[in-house]
C-alpha cells in the first residue's frame, strides 16, 4: 500500500507540472508530445542534434507504440517545437530557435 504522504506528494507535483505546461503554452500537448519533447530536452544535454530514432529509442517513450513516437515527432515539428537540419545528408532534430 502507498503511504498517504507520498500520494500527496505526487499529486502536487503533477499539479505543479501541468501549471507549467499550461504557462508555457503546452497545456494542449498530449502525453507522447510531452514525453517526447523533455526527452528531446535531454537528447540536446547530450549532443547537438539527433535522429528520429534515438528519440524513439529514448527511456520516456518506452510506453507508447512506434506509430505514435513518430507521430508524436511530426507534431512537434508541424508546432514548430523541433526543426530538422541536415548533418551529412541525413535528417536531423534540433529544438526551434525560440525554444533552444
Amino acid at each position: 500500500m502507498v503511504e498517504s504522504t507520498l500520494l500527496s506528494a505526487m499529486a502536487r507535483l503533477r499539479i505543479a507540472l501541468r501549471t507549467l505546461e499550461a504557462d508555457l503554452g503546452m497545456g494542449d500537448l498530449s502525453s507522447a508530445e510531452l514525453d517526447a519533447l523533455a526527452a528531446t530536452v535531454q537528447l540536446l544535454e547530450e549532443k547537438e542534434h539527433f535522429k528520429a530514432a534515438d528519440l524513439a529509442n529514448h527511456p520516456l517513450l518506452d510506453q507508447i507504440s512506434r506509430a505514435s513516437k513518430y507521430r508524436a515527432i511530426q507534431s512537434l515539428e508541424t508546432r514548430g517545437l523541433l526543426t530538422t537540419v541536415q548533418h551529412k545528408g541525413r535528417k536531423r532534430y534540433v529544438l526551434s530557435a525560440g525554444q533552444a
